[in-house]
């Protein structure tokens, strides 16, 4: 077996192991996939029962928002923890502790919804928020843009399910059962976390060279770095304020829990299935053309919900947003990666705006 040269800074654990590309390593691309895709139908499970849940157990009106907000906190804050682990312990460990932090938050949660324990409810959201913040950075373990959208595709892949793992969980009890189920989705990807390679990724060692770095290169991949954090921001903020407002704005028309559950699983699926697509055929969604469509789209998606009155139409409207929201994503991932493989820093920052605008949408919805 042959090792890559490591160069030891002070204060860094490292690991001697083979790095991994997964470019070329298709099993561990796989396990990425399956990886994020457990934690998106965790999270379809969880955002069917936030906002619901909180609207029966919270004290006051005002703090419905708290928990859907509290979990997009959580994810915010797991952004540089995560990338810190997976730089310094291997992808073995960050993910595994992920996992951890999901199955606590799953149970808790339910425990705090079961008994009315608003405080305890409140806690497990952000628990969860945490674990997903260490599930979405499964799409930048990948070497490449391209690599990233593979990952994203295992959620599509996921989110082909959610629509009947949210049923399943409806009929056999609904609420607590759902979060409960969605401790158990957290504990599989405890399980798959501990058979990933521990070793680090291809984009963990690229260190940028000085010719890359000077002059016009380095102004141009800053200046892509703005514009896809900038605009991922804003797309993030309006799908998590769409993310409250839909499923309250439907069991205020009187729609079943079914329909709710339902409409917030193929939610999900328009959000990831556009990656599909995009790995599959890349040149079809140019980077700036992508996440202008998407921001524009998004706009009129989330005016649409804020308008409508009908169960059908509010549906159709989170759908939308799931779409535009995508599309936004594919070119802001994209973007990151059109002058070179950004740093773990850079990625953790970028990770930190989307989601921390996304806490800010919720709460201002």
């Amino acid at each position: 077996m042959s090792f890559d040269p490591l160069i030891a800074r002070p204060s860094e654990t490292l690991c001697l192991c083979p790095r991994i590309d997964e470019n070329t390593d298709v099993s561990s691309t796989r396990r990425l996939a399956l990886g994020f895709g457990l934690a998106v139908l965790a999270q379809a499970l969880a955002l069917a029962q936030l906002p619901q849940a909180a609207l029966l157990i919270a004290p006051r009106a005002e703090q419905i928002g708290w928990p859907l907000a509290l979990l997009l906190i959580g994810a915010a804050l797991a952004s540089f923890p995560a990338a810190a682990l997976v730089d310094g312990f291997g992808r073995r460990a960050a993910f595994a502790l992920g996992a951890s932090l999901g199955v606590g938050g799953g149970l808790l949660t339910a425990f705090g919804m079961t008994h009315g324990h608003f405080p305890a409810f409140c806690l497990g959201a952000l628990w969860l928020g945490l674990a997903q913040g260490f599930g979405l950075f499964y799409r930048h373990i990948a070497a490449s843009a391209l690599g990233g959208l593979r990952v994203l595709a295992g959620g599509a892949l996921a989110a082909l399910a959610a629509p009947l793992v949210v049923h399943a969980s409806e009929f056999a009890g609904g609420g607590a059962a759902s979060l409960l189920c969605a401790a158990l989705l957290q504990l599989a990807a405890l399980f798959l976390a501990l058979r990933l390679p521990h070793g680090f990724s291809a984009v963990n060692a690229s260190v940028s060279s000085p010719v890359q770095d000077a002059g016009d290169g380095a102004t141009f991949r800053s200046m892509y770095f703005a514009l896809a954090t900038l605009a991922g921001a804003a797309a993030w903020a309006m799908m998590a304020a769409a993310m409250l407002r839909g499923p309250l704005s439907l069991a205020l028309c009187g729609a079943a829990q079914s329909l709710i559950g339902g409409a917030m699983a193929w939610h999900l699926l328009a959000m990831y299935g556009p990656a599909a697509l995009a790995a599959r055929f890349p040149a079809r969604f140019p980077p700036l053309a992508s996440l202008v469509a998407g921001l524009v789209l998004l706009a009129g998606a989330f005016a649409s919900l804020r308008l409508s009155t009908s169960p059908a139409l509010l549906a159709a409207a989170m759908a939308a947003v799931g779409v535009a929201w995508s599309l936004a994503n594919i070119g802001a991932l994209r973007l990151l990666h059109e002058k070179g493989p950004p740093s773990r820093t850079a990625l953790a920052l970028h990770d930190l705006c989307l989601l921390g605008a996304a806490a800010a949408g919720a709460l201002a919805f």
